[in-house]
């Protein structure tokens, strides 16, 4: 099984617009925090419509640039 990730949530909040604490204990640290200031952002300013979620990591986008 593969491990749940930030892309995985964001699928997940897209179809079904929700995520459980289960699945957030899954996360990595790093994209936990990630995931969270993502849904404040879509939350704010996306008027919580889930197709504005970023669907990639931001970090992981900085390294494929580099």
């Amino acid at each position: 099984m593969s491990k749940y990730q930030y892309e995985d949530a964001v699928k997940q909040l897209q179809e079904t617009g929700a995520i459980s604490l289960n699945d957030f204990k899954k996360l990595p640290y790093e994209d936990l925090v990630e995931l969270l200031e993502e849904i404040k952002v879509w939350c704010l300013y996306a008027n919580g419509k889930t197709d504005k979620l970023t669907k990639e990591s931001n970090k992981k986008k900085k390294k494929k640039k580099e």
